[in-house]
């Protein structure tokens, strides 16, 4: 049985369960693909009549789950989770990259960092490892995440047996993608703040 047979078979017969597990396994960093997995629950669940928003819900708390448990291995783990990573070739260069964003941009990095490869999967370790607060750990993932769930499953929902579309898209237009989402939200919160200073 294939990945995408075994995630969809998943779903069919545990529902809620399968897409909490699926992306918990995700976010955690197991070998999965977001931009396979989300667009593929998007499409499972169009055709089993499940509830989008519900789905996004339980994806973002699946997401939530699998990010927390990295967090808390870099922050517990410490030097032996450093002394792991230089083990495997494919974990040290993430978290690499996602510890040069940390350092550069701070906690708001575990906000954007979900919306960009690579560093989307391997932010939480260095959060952990700097030992951030947790409570705004949490809340910038659980938004980042939320984001990122909503743009892909959404994707899979509306295009239906055209799922796969959206992996090649993004494959080749990711970067902007995100910056693009990442540009808007930044935008967003600068005319918000400016409109509040004038009406101060």
């Amino acid at each position: 049985m294939s990945f995408i047979e075994a995630i969809k078979q998943l779903i069919i017969e545990l529902g809620a369960g399968g897409i909490f597990v699926a992306t918990a396994l995700e976010y955690g960093c197991f070998p999965v693909s977001s931009e396979i997995l989300l667009p593929f629950i998007g499409y499972v669940i169009a055709i089993q009549h499940y509830s989008l928003l519900y789905t996004i819900l339980i994806a973002t708390f699946g997401g939530m789950v699998g990010t927390t448990a990295c967090y808390l291995v870099g922050r517990i783990g410490g030097r032996m989770f450093e002394r792991m990573a230089e083990s495997f070739e494919g974990i040290a260069f993430g978290v690499e990259k996602a510890q040069q964003l940390f350092e550069k941009y701070g906690k708001e990095s575990v906000f954007f960092a979900r919306l960009f490869p690579i560093a989307r999967t391997y932010i939480s370790f260095p959060a952990g490892l700097a030992k951030m607060p947790v409570a705004p750990f949490i809340v910038y993932t659980a938004f980042g995440v939320f984001l990122w769930n909503t743009a892909l499953i959404s994707a899979g929902y509306f295009l239906g047996s055209h799922w796969d579309i959206c992996k090649a898209f993004l494959k080749a237009y990711q970067w902007q993608l995100s910056g693009g989402i990442a540009l808007a939200i930044v935008l967003f919160f600068t005319a918000r703040n400016f409109l509040g200073k004038k009406h101060d």
